[in-house]
């Protein structure tokens, strides 16, 4: 893929996990600093999941001083911004993204028992929100 492509797959990934625009793209360009090296002109599937596990890294690491807002669920992303830490980010890594629980387990220090009853639980917080009431009217 091209590196623009690249880029704009990484920003959208900080986006879900910071819900505002200036945290994500601080996230997201420490993310992509970390691999610039190893980018050719055409970006590798690995660099991109190797660059989305970092902003999840440093999501995890630095997420009390990110922007977030929690006080209404009006829509999707504000109710996923309403989970608490692991929860946002084990949704996001494995429903929105797709990827391995596995790969998130390493990443958080969590086993992957602990991490899919999270999802599970995260889920249900979403499917309760009125977010998602809203969205079956």
């Amino acid at each position: 893929m091209k590196f623009n492509e690249y880029t704009t797959k990484i920003y959208n990934i900080a986006f879900r996990l910071t819900g505002e625009e200036n945290s994500a793209w601080s996230v997201a360009s420490l993310a992509i600093n970390k691999y610039l090296n190893n980018i050719k002109e055409d970006v590798d599937v690995e660099i991109l999941n190797t660059t989305a596990k970092e902003v999840c890294k440093i999501f995890l690491l630095q997420e009390e001083n990110i922007i977030k807002n929690k006080d209404t669920a009006l829509d999707i992303q504000s109710s996923l911004l309403a989970l608490d830490t692991l929860g946002r980010i084990t949704i996001v890594w494995r429903d929105i993204l797709g990827y391995n629980i596995s790969d998130l387990a390493e990443i958080s220090k969590h086993s992957k028992s602990e991490l899919y009853k999270i999802l599970n639980n995260a889920r249900k917080q979403l499917i309760l929100s009125k977010a998602f009431k809203c969205s079956q009217a």
